[in-house]
């Protein structure tokens, strides 16, 4: 039934035939003079009929309990937004309801609400499970907008003991506070006896997100989360433990039987990815560690002890190795170069040749056919074996050409290496399948450096072999030229970082310090340079010596006896000059040996180029070994010699007992705080050396000292290496 008070605008030019247009206007005037007058859709609205629409959606709401204004819409053919507006102008008025917070567009009644909220009340507080919301509105029989609407106020008046999950209905949940309690109970209970909480375990109880329920659950706890499980601090330093006391006592561990049960060996490896962060040695050290089998952790003393017994079997198979001929034939094709190839090449096509040219004057011009033929053959494969343009035939016996060197020779395998090591006491109690995977592992971390190991020994038999074939050890000119040259330019590189040192004899000392430091020099190096030629005069005179001792002066001297004149006087000199502090003396001796009438060795003239460059190595080589090493004497001695020599730009000889004389010269080139800096370290170390070693007490307070100031050392010899470079 039509409401009075509302006209088509259509309709009124009918009934007063008058035109649209002019209907419109004066519609249009209606509207903006009274505000009871309003135009919508073309139709003409008064307030009588705002008021009885309003009356008429109250009786709605009084049957229905709720209304919608998109229904109204329908139902009155007026815009959603024209009733949305009569229904709020008239609410608390005409209309008795309230509006849906969630949906602006739906009224409900104040009785419709209480309702609903009782049924919803009722339906959840039997819940103890989890349920899907789709099945509380098919319990219940409430529409899904309105029951979100009405859970959040019965949540906030604390009417429903439990929480919703999710806000769409496809995938909402009802979860009750005593089944959030049960979980809640469950993972602390399980963390507190276990120590770790695993995912799979937590879905079985109901909790599909296990990492993000953790991380909320144990905010507080230092967990380390992986991939299937949440480890707490409690494993984490048991495996620390167990790995600590591998590294003190030199051993190896599997952390995966430590675990609990239910880590795998995934979650094993990531745990230890994070536990050797953490692990120090005793002295508060990085310790050197290998992981093999993803779980297992061997130290590097335990890898150490299980080369020992390799020793024999790499004695073994080096020998056989060389007496089989192997050894020697890698080494002919590893020294074989290219260039080599073409030049033996070359040499047989010239024989070809030869021989091609005698066959055809033997042959003739009758019968050379099949001669002529093999001849063809011979000069096509010569030439696609150079790679010329004969790109024809060949066959097997065409030389080959190639740039490749040979791999390395394999004279240890990985097998051998299993075969000794698997002897090993603490491998015994392992299951057979993981002993077999760890001995592979570990066989294939040692056969590279074991079977270096073993050509070196190969050599060292191949080296006696020769000489056991030969009589006796005979150095060849050149090689004693070779090494005289190179002792020669290490010794006077030596000589000249001896210059800035003083000459002056400071009391209680009894010689200078350059004469002090030229002593050593004497000792070692010179010394070298006389053995080296009184072995040669040995051995040029067949002479009896053992060539595996050490020679000493008295050797020297009994070689100088039998061997007479010229080379008895050399040896002499050598010996003379060797007992004082004098580089010029033992230069002069030196020159006397190597003169035509002894060994006739030509000495190079010096190479300042490569001077250079064997001083930069020289203090490379000195920092290398001094910034690996933890010794605190050994560190402060090669510091020194980098002092020295970065003051000096000359390299320094110079041995442990000399530290003192070094801090004397290097004092003037030094700031103050530096100086000071050393002269306490070096201190520091004499004291450690004269505590008595009963005095564990003193000698621990001392090396920790020494340990802590190590690095601050360090940084002065690497940072005065620097400016001396930007010096040069």
């Amino acid at each position: 039934m039509l409401l009075p008070g509302r006209v088509s605008l259509v309709d009124l030019a009918e009934i007063l035939n008058v035109d649209l247009s002019h209907i419109t206007q004066k519609a249009a005037q209606l509207q903006s003079k009274s505000r009871n007058i309003t135009v919508v859709l073309g139709q003409l609205i008064n307030g009588t009929y705002i008021t009885q629409l309003a009356e008429e959606i109250n009786d709605l709401l009084v049957q229905r309990g709720f209304v919608s204004t998109n229904s109204l819409t329908q139902q009155y053919d007026l815009p959603n937004e024209f009733l949305q507006k009569v229904v709020q102008e008239n609410l608390g008025k005409i209309i008795r309801a309230k509006q849906d917070p969630r949906d602006p567009n739906v009224f409900f009644t104040e009785a419709f609400v209480a309702r609903n909220m009782a049924t919803i009340r009722g339906a959840i507080i039997g819940i103890m499970k989890p349920t899907a919301v789709s099945t509380l509105l098919n319990l219940c029989g409430v529409q899904d907008r309105l029951f979100y609407s009405l859970f959040e106020e019965l949540a906030k008046a604390k009417q429903v003991p439990g929480t919703l999950s999710g806000k769409q209905v496809s995938n909402s949940m009802y979860v009750p506070s005593v089944y959030s309690k049960s979980q809640s109970d469950w993972v602390d209970q399980f963390y507190r006896q276990n120590g770790f909480l695993e995912y799979d375990a937590m879905s079985r109880v109901g909790i599909s997100d296990g990492q993000a329920y953790v991380k909320k659950h144990l905010a507080g706890e230092n967990l380390l989360f992986l991939d299937s499980a949440a480890i707490g601090p409690s494993v984490l330093e048991q495996i620390k433990g167990a790995i600590e006391e591998a590294v003190s006592t030199g051993t190896w561990v599997d952390i995966l039987p430590t675990l609990p049960s239910a880590l795998d060996t995934t979650c094993a490896e990531q745990i230890l990815v994070e536990v050797l962060k953490t692990v120090k040695t005793p002295g508060g050290s990085v310790p050197s560690v290998k992981v093999f089998n993803s779980t297992v952790v061997v130290t590097e003393s335990f890898l150490n002890k299980l080369v020992v017994p390799l020793k024999d079997i790499v004695q073994q198979k080096a020998e056989k190795c060389v007496s089989s001929g192997a050894f020697q034939q890698w080494q002919i094709d590893r020294n074989q170069t290219p260039e080599d190839n073409k030049k033996d090449d070359i040499k047989e096509d010239k024989v070809d040749k030869r021989d091609e040219r005698r066959k055809k004057a033997a042959g003739g011009k009758v019968g050379g056919g099949t001669q002529g033929r093999e001849t063809k053959t011979k000069s096509t494969k010569k030439k696609g074996g150079r790679g010329g343009r004969g790109g024809g035939d060949s066959d097997d016996e065409a030389p080959v050409i190639s740039s490749r060197k040979p791999t390395n020779l394999e004279i240890i395998t990985i097998h051998d290496i299993i075969s000794v090591i698997s002897k090993e006491e603490s491998f015994r109690g392992l299951d057979e399948d993981d002993k077999v995977s760890l001995l592979e592992e570990i066989a294939k971390h040692l056969h590279l450096s074991v079977n270096k190991t073993a050509l070196d020994v190969a050599q060292a038999v191949l080296d006696s072999t020769m000489s056991n074939q030969v009589g006796t050890r005979r150095k060849t000119h050149h090689d004693l030229q070779e090494k005289l040259n190179n002792l020669i330019t290490n010794i006077r590189l030596f000589e000249r970082g001896l210059k800035g040192f003083s000459t002056d004899v400071v009391p209680p000392a009894k010689e200078s310090a350059h004469d002090q430091l030229s002593k050593y020099l004497l000792k070692t190096f010179g010394t070298d340079i006389a053995n080296e030629i009184v072995g040669f005069i040995a051995q040029e005179r067949m002479l009896q010596w053992d060539s595996r001792k050490e020679m000493l002066q008295e050797t020297r001297q009994k070689v100088a006896q039998e061997s007479g004149g010229s080379e008895k006087e050399a040896i002499q000199k050598l010996n003379k000059s060797l007992t004082g502090s004098s580089l010029d003396d033992f230069f002069t001796a030196l020159d006397y040996a190597l003169g035509p009438e002894v060994c006739d060795v030509v000495v190079r003239k010096p190479d300042k180029k490569k001077e250079r460059v064997m001083v930069f190595g020289h203090r490379q080589a000195l920092l290398e070994q001094m910034n690996t090493s933890q010794e605190p004497a050994q560190v402060l001695h090669i510091a020194a010699l980098i002092l020295c020599q970065g003051v000096t730009q000359n390299m320094l000889h110079a041995s442990g007992r000399y530290v003192n004389i070094l801090l004397a010269f290097l004092q003037p080139h030094l700031p103050v705080p530096t100086f000071k800096t050393l002269q306490e370290y070096y201190d520091l170390v004499l004291k450690l050396l004269s505590t008595d070693d009963s005095d564990e007490s003193a000698k621990e307070t001392v090396t920790f000292q020494l340990q802590e100031k190590m690095s601050v050392i360090k940084e002065i010899a690497n940072s005065f290496k620097k400016v001396g470079e930007n010096k040069e």
